[in-house]
This record gives C-alpha cells, sequence and structure tokens, in this order.
C-alpha cells in the first residue's frame, strides 16, 4: 500500500498505525494549502519578514534563499511556524493574488493565463458572435469594428499597417463584399499582381471596372481593366468592346442657384517641379486628344489625329495667348501634320499645303495652297482658285507695224501688272497658270503711215496659235492717235494655254500706237 496519494501526495493512515489523528490532520493541511490554491505572489526570491499562518507562495526564483533555499518552483506554505514546499505537477492551477492572474504549470514552469490569451497561436478556428468551420476558420458577426494604432506612448509607433500575403501571382488576395451571401464587389490581387476591382449584379457575372498595373501604376477603366489586359498607355486609360462612350460627363445642376450646368474638364500645367511650378512657355502643350488605330501590320499606329491646346507665348500675369491645332494624317500617308489652328489673336489659320488634295474629295472643301499662295475651294467637280487670283496688265512702248489685210501679232514687251508672272513679255503672250475661267480684253490705238487710209483696224484674241472665236473688236473711220480698236473676251482656259492679240489693218497698213494700247485679263473666282 502507498504512502501517499497519488495526484496530491496526501499522507495515508497505514493499517494499525497508531496517532492516526496527526496523519488525518496533515492530509487535512495539505489539501486546505492545494485545494482552490491562491498565492500572494511569485516574484519573490526569499520568505517576507513577518509570514501569516498559511500563507502560500509560487517559488518561481531558481534559487531562493532563507527559508526558501531548495524550494525552487515548488508552491511553499507558511504552517506552523514553518515554510514547507510541495511539488507541482503538471496540470495544477494556481490564482496569484497580486497579480490578478491565473497561471497553469505546465511540468516546466508557471504559465500566465492572461499572457497566453494575449497571445493565442495555431488556432484552427476563431468565431466571434457566429461559429467558424473548415472554409471560414475565422467568422465574426458584429456592427462594428475598430483598428486603431499603438501609440508611442503605448510603445507603439503610431503606425498601423494590415499584411494580406498570398504564395505567387497566381493565387487570388481580395477583399469580397455580399449582400445576402451573394458576391456584389471584389477587390484585390484577382491571379496576378495587378490591383483591380471588379462588380456583379447577381453574383455570377462580373464586370471589371478599373485595374492598377503594378509596373507603372497606370489605372485602365473597362476593358483595360481586364486581367491579363496589357499594361495602361497611360496614367488613365478606358476601353470598351462596345460603340458606347468611354467617358461620359454629367452636369445636372449648376454650381449655385440660377446657375447653369457645365460638365468641365480641367487641365493644368507648368514647368518646374510639383512644388515649385514654373511658368510654362510659348509652345508648351496644356493638353492634347489624340487617337492611334490597330493596322493591319499587327500594331498600333502613331498618334494620327489630335487636338491640341497651346500656349502661344511666354505667360506672365498679363500675357497668357492661347491657341488650339487641329492635326490629321493625309490619307495614303502615316505623318500627322497640323491643319488648322485658331491662333489666340482670334484668327482661323488653314496651315499651307504643297498643291491640293487627290483623294479624300468633297463638295465644300478649303485649303491654301502655298505653290500657288492662295486660298482654293472644291466645288465637287475642280479646285477652284479664292484668292490671289491671276491678273495681269501689259503694254509696249513701241508702235507695231501692221501690213495691210495681214491678221499680225501685236507685241507687248512690258508687264505693268504681272502677278504669278503669268504674262510673259518675250512672247507677248499670257499663259494660263491653271484651269479656269479667264477675263481678257485689249485696245489697239491707231497710228497712221504717211499718207495711207485703212477703212478699218480690227482687233481679236489667239488661243494657242489659232484665232479664239471669241471676242472680236474693230474701229472704222480710222482717226490718226484718236481712234482706238476694243476687244474683250471670257475664255475657259486649260493650264498651259495661250492668248495672243493680233491685229489686222483693211485696205493699207498702218501702225499700233504704243500710246494708249493694252493687253490686260485676270482669272474669274
Amino acid at each position: 500500500m502507498p504512502e501517499t496519494t497519488r495526484h496530491l501526495a496526501l499522507p495515508l493512515i497505514a493499517a494499525g498505525q497508531a496517532q492516526k489523528h496527526v496523519t488525518h490532520n496533515e492530509a487535512l493541511g495539505l489539501l486546505d494549502a492545494l485545494v482552490q490554491l491562491a498565492c500572494l505572489d511569485k516574484d519573490r526570491a526569499a520568505p517576507p519578514a513577518n509570514p501569516a499562518e498559511g500563507d502560500r507562495y509560487l517559488v518561481a526564483a531558481r534559487e531562493p534563499g532563507g527559508a526558501w533555499a531548495g524550494l525552487s518552483g515548488q508552491v511553499v506554505r507558511f504552517a506552523d511556524g514553518v515554510w514547507a514546499g510541495t511539488v507541482p505537477r503538471p496540470g495544477w492551477l494556481a490564482y496569484v493574488i497580486d497579480e490578478a492572474d491565473l497561471y497553469l504549470f505546465d511540468g516546466r514552469g508557471w504559465l500566465s493565463f492572461r499572457a497566453s490569451l494575449k497571445a493565442f497561436h495555431n488556432l484552427v478556428g476563431l468565431g466571434i458572435g457566429t461559429e467558424a468551420d473548415a472554409r471560414n476558420p475565422f467568422a465574426a458577426k458584429l456592427n462594428a469594428a475598430l483598428w486603431t494604432a499603438r501609440t508611442r506612448a503605448e510603445g507603439g509607433s503610431g503606425d498601423l499597417r494590415v499584411s494580406l500575403n498570398k504564395p505567387e501571382a497566381g493565387n487570388v488576395l481580395s477583399l469580397l463584399m455580399q449582400t445576402g451571401f451573394s458576391g456584389r464587389a471584389e477587390i484585390g490581387l484577382s491571379g496576378e499582381d495587378a490591383l483591380a476591382a471588379r462588380v456583379s449584379a447577381d453574383g455570377l457575372a462580373w464586370t471589371e471596372a478599373w485595374r492598377v498595373d503594378p509596373a507603372t501604376g497606370f489605372v485602365g477603366f473597362g476593358t483595360a481593366a481586364a486581367p491579363g489586359a496589357g499594361p495602361a498607355g497611360a496614367p488613365v486609360a478606358a476601353g470598351t468592346g462596345g460603340g458606347g462612350p468611354l467617358v461620359a460627363l454629367d452636369a445636372l445642376q449648376g454650381a449655385g442657384a440660377g446657375a447653369a450646368p457645365g460638365a468641365a474638364i480641367l487641365a493644368r500645367v507648368g514647368r518646374g517641379a510639383p512644388g515649385a511650378p514654373a511658368p510654362v512657355r510659348a509652345g508648351d502643350r496644356f493638353f492634347a486628344l489624340l487617337g492611334r488605330g490597330f493596322h493591319a501590320g499587327g500594331a498600333y499606329s502613331g498618334d494620327a489625329v489630335s487636338l491640341q491646346g497651346l500656349a502661344e507665348e511666354d505667360f506672365s500675369a498679363a500675357a497668357q495667348g492661347t491657341a488650339l491645332d487641329i492635326q490629321t494624317t493625309d490619307l495614303g500617308g502615316t505623318a500627322r501634320r497640323s491643319v488648322l489652328k485658331v491662333r489666340g489673336n482670334g484668327a482661323l489659320e488653314l496651315q499651307p499645303r504643297a498643291g491640293v488634295p487627290a483623294r479624300g474629295l468633297g463638295a465644300g472643301q478649303i485649303v491654301f495652297d502655298s505653290t500657288a499662295a492662295a486660298f482654293r475651294g472644291y466645288d465637287g467637280t475642280r479646285w477652284l482658285r479664292l484668292t490671289n487670283l491671276v491678273r495681269f496688265a501689259a503694254a509696249t512702248n513701241f508702235d507695231n507695224y501692221l501690213p495691210a489685210d495681214t491678221w499680225t501679232r501685236v507685241q507687248f514687251n512690258i508687264g505693268e501688272v504681272n502677278e504669278q508672272g503669268a504674262f510673259a513679255a518675250s512672247g507677248s503672250r499670257f499663259v494660263a497658270p491653271e484651269a479656269g475661267t479667264y477675263r481678257l480684253g485689249a485696245s489697239l490705238a491707231y497710228r497712221r503711215n504717211g499718207s495711207a487710209a485703212p477703212s478699218a483696224l480690227q482687233v481679236r484674241f489667239h488661243r494657242n496659235g489659232t484665232a479664239a472665236g471669241r471676242g472680236r473688236g474693230a474701229a472704222t473711220g480710222l482717226v490718226d492717235g484718236v481712234s482706238v480698236a476694243c476687244a474683250g473676251a471670257l475664255l475657259a482656259l486649260q493650264a498651259g494655254d495661250a492668248v495672243e492679240v493680233f491685229a489686222r489693218l483693211t485696205g493699207a497698213d498702218g501702225y499700233v500706237a504704243a500710246a494708249d494700247t493694252d493687253f490686260w485679263g485676270h482669272a474669274l473666282a
């Protein structure tokens, strides 16, 4: 038969034992000391000076002194004027009064229950207000939650960061928001390392809302937000698979009572750094709307069309001139160029081009032809010169001799007015620089040759060496130095057609006098 009980080591009364009451009382004393164990302290390394009968302590010190020497790790009690120790066993609980904490002996030392509550480790599940399960090891059912940073005064840093981690880029790390346990919105890293958000009306069909490229920070919306859509081409990019608008701005109410609504897009630019901006300079761009297209070569084009806002001058408090620049790419080309500017002075400026377009023609088109230094308009059939119309006025500085009854070319060797160089003095002819309708006129003054007396002076135009058949004139009853024969014609000429003036005296010879003789013409718009 053992001498003590198995768990509390209480002394047992032996058969035939004398003074059984001593053993019994000792066992009761141990029970009184160990059952509902409550110790005054556990941090002392030596007994107190004036202990009371029944005082109990946990001796946690490795080398306690005084009457506790050799009792390290034991539960000691003061009884009958002496300290006695009991070796604890795994599973014992002791309440430490000065700490108001419960301690558990695990076979190696005493563990604080409060400290254990402050640091849970390797829990397989935790439910707050509800039950956790294998699918949701952590579950909470509550109406409010607060996370606040631990301050420096509390031993913290004042910062608060919540870290969520996934092992591979292809895994999902997200926050899913539900209605009636059906998904409505999700934000996170969904199968890639780009932060994205998507929404759903039924929890089944999802629409990508936006996506932030992890390499550039650029944000994509619509189809540009789809997983694997590739990097956004700008800090903000939007895409759509349909024909609807990419961006819609609704302004339904003004800024104040009676104010008109307005949907505005504001672009602010400046040189320098964000914290220290510097004035913009002439040519700096405020904004640009740019268009690119995917072509048959398997790539996107460059910026094929654009609308830009530009500074016309270096900006100051008193000078802030601006302009708009519309740029397009010509048919069959790849280089974008400016076609129209609205200048700061209010002028509408068509940008010069060499010649006129040959493709994409339509009635009502206007260009500025730099080769002709003129505005030209297309009427649906041909290009017409609208400004800088051809005009000339020619004269001669000598009298032209005319034999009798012979059509003779009149020589004009002075181009008094000769815009665009259409009159060739060396050939005494007008050469049409372009197809069109031209108004031509000639005045020939008569001068007698001695006593010769012709009966008439005639004048006509020749086109490309033959009589034009239009605009013939004559003068009869000729008076020397007074009579003038005039002719006028409206001719449809092709580019390169040459027009000359021919004259004829009837019955006798004579002269076309230099004075009061001219040849002139101009194009009609």
